[in-house]
């Protein structure tokens, strides 16, 4: 399965119109959304919105055979439904989404072995920024996580509750930006116990990070989180008996 993100910066004062535009989805127009998704070979689409120092964004996260191919597709359809959301997240966007290349869609840079845990997992995503320059030295650092870091890496995974994180590349207006997705039993929490962790290998990430990322982890706790706003799957097929 391939998967993809991308970030989109809503229009000032057009916030409300997405949380509204999401809304109609969920509430009145899932069936439709279901048939476009299937019809252009789509098995998991997830909308976050976060608010960020330069305004309100969305993360889109997909999952599917083709992904890229999918959202051609849907850039290209013609049916009513995919019409009407390509109209609306123009309007709440400004990106003309019948354009090529108008969404850039993210590059997976980093993916951690799958851990196995009991419970369902709980999706999150956030916008990861990258420090102007240092684009090739953080895909090193992630390399080394996976690398002379693994046993400690792991370790960290189970820490809090993580089944998986991955890391995107994006390319934005102002430059490259990371997106971090995850999941786990409480991933906006585990942020949080990190912030605080006094783990020698936990305090070692927040130092590559605040210097990579330019995050600091702290303040960033003070921030509002990532509200997880679509969570959408395809339904699976019975086996046959």
């Amino acid at each position: 399965m391939a998967v993809t993100t991308t970030i989109l910066n809503i229009l000032p004062g057009k916030t409300s119109e997405f949380i509204d535009f999401i809304c109609d989805v969920r509430a009145g127009r899932v069936e439709e959304h279901g048939v476009s998704r299937n019809r252009v070979g789509l098995e998991v689409e997830r909308a976050w919105l976060e608010p960020t120092a330069s305004g309100d964004v969305i993360i889109m996260y997909y999952e599917g055979q083709d992904p890229a191919k999918s959202m051609r597709m849907l850039e290209e359809s013609t049916e009513d439904y995919d019409l009407w959301y390509r109209d609306r997240l123009h309007d709440i966007t400004g990106v003309d989404f019948c354009k090529a290349d108008a969404v850039a869609l993210g590059d997976l840079v980093f993916e951690s072995p799958r851990l196995d845990r009991e419970g369902p997992d709980v999706p999150y995503a956030t916008v990861i920024p990258i420090q102007p320059g240092l684009k090739g030295k953080w895909r090193q650092w992630l390399d080394e996580l996976l690398a002379s870091r693994e046993n400690e890496y792991r370790s960290y995974q189970e820490r809090y509750g993580l089944s998986i994180e991955k890391l995107f590349v994006v390319r934005t207006a102002d430059g490259p930006a990371g997106v971090l997705y995850a999941e786990g039993e409480d991933p906006a929490g585990a942020m949080a116990r990190f912030a605080r962790s006094h783990q020698p290998f936990d305090a070692w990430m927040r130092e590559e990070m605040l210097y990579l990322n330019g995050i600091d982890f702290v303040r960033r706790q003070t921030a509002p989180a990532p509200e997880l706003m679509l969570d959408w799957k395809a339904k699976r097929r019975k086996a046959a008996a």
